[in-house]
This record gives C-alpha cells, sequence and structure tokens, in this order.
C-alpha cells in the first residue's frame, strides 16, 4: 500500500512540474487599457482580449492574452500597474489608453510622457508593442516617434449603433469581433515571421 501512494504521489509531482513548465513556457500578450480593453459592459469572454485569445488559437497561435484593462483607468494609473505586467514577460504589448485622460483633463504633456514611459519600460525586454489608437492624434504621435505600430483600434466599430451599447461609446460583444479583426490585421505579419 504504501509503495501505491508514493508511486501515486510521485507521479502527481511529475503531472504538477510538466503543468507548470508548460505554463512557464507559454507565450504571452499583454493587453493594458482602459474600459475599451477590460470589456466594459459585455461578459469577460466577449472583451477584446478574450476574443482575440480565441482568435489567435483558431488560426493555430498558442499564447495566452492577459486583459489588463480596468476600466475607468488613465495612463497614470495603468503606469501604476506597470510592474505587474513586465512580470508577464510578454512577447506582445497592446496598449490602449487615452479616453480618461481626455474625460478628467489630465494634460496631453503628461498623457504623452506616461506613454512614452509605458513603451520605453517594455523595450529592453524584446516586447513588440503596438498602440491601439486612432483617437487621439497626440497619442498616436508618440507611439509613431517611437517606433510603435498604431492600431485604427476602432474602425468599423465608431459611430456605429448597431456595433455599440446604449452609451454610444463601448463596442458590443459583436463590436469586439471587428476590433479583434483590426488588431489581428497588424499583429499576424509578426505572428507568422515568428512560427
Amino acid at each position: 500500500m504504501n509503495v501505491r501512494r508514493i508511486w501515486f504521489a510521485a507521479l502527481l509531482a511529475l503531472a504538477c512540474s510538466a503543468l507548470v513548465s508548460a505554463q512557464a513556457r507559454q507565450r504571452v500578450i499583454l493587453a493594458i487599457g482602459d474600459s475599451m480593453t477590460a470589456g466594459y459592459g459585455v461578459d469577460a469572454e466577449s472583451s477584446y482580449p478574450a476574443q482575440m485569445e480565441k482568435e489567435l488559437k483558431s488560426r493555430g497561435y498558442e499564447f495566452r492574452v492577459v486583459n489588463h484593462g480596468v476600466t475607468g483607468s488613465t495612463t497614470t494609473q495603468a503606469m501604476s500597474r506597470l510592474i505587474r505586467g513586465l512580470a508577464l514577460q510578454p512577447e506582445i504589448v497592446i496598449i490602449q489608453l487615452g479616453g480618461n485622460d481626455a474625460a478628467q483633463g489630465i494634460p496631453r504633456d503628461v498623457s504623452r510622457q506616461n506613454l512614452r514611459t509605458m513603451i520605453q519600460r517594455f523595450k529592453p525586454g524584446g516586447a513588440k508593442i503596438f498602440f491601439a489608437g486612432g483617437r487621439f492624434p497626440h497619442l498616436d504621435e508618440v507611439a509613431t516617434e517611437l517606433n510603435v505600430p498604431v492600431i485604427p483600434f476602432l474602425d468599423g466599430v465608431r459611430g456605429n449603433r448597431e456595433l455599440l451599447l446604449a452609451d454610444g461609446a463601448h463596442p458590443t460583444g459583436e463590436g469586439y469581433v471587428i476590433v479583434v479583426r483590426n488588431i489581428l490585421k497588424a499583429l499576424e505579419p509578426l505572428l507568422q515571421k515568428q512560427k
């Protein structure tokens, strides 16, 4: 009986070790943002990071997409969450911010510097960074200046009532399908090179 227990314990330890090792090797895409990333108003599985992970897997790319979106987040608040994001050692980082800075009257220079700092913190680790922009030219300029591709995040969704919640600003689950398509147009050429 003791031999069986030892054998079972050894198998369990081996299985746990393999699982931890597989998780450690898992490739990560980090989605940093505000309510647009968090998936405000839709269920968690309809947020763009969740839908993107499923779509990537259906195309043969094994990535875990980590949702670091926080409703109401400004660029300054996102800066305070950077350590958690850096610890994930993401291969790809998608930054989507700016709306709450504008709504709260944060000076453009502060928003610009925060975005610049975020980009500069992830670059040394080798992460490929994308900016989900197209709404705030002063932030798009920072991304372009630092050679970060700007994704037209809400193309085909903004202004389309059928794809927006009642507030007219946040996408529905169907709206996020198009958002994912917009993002993958920018990401897939990179992913194909890495295959």
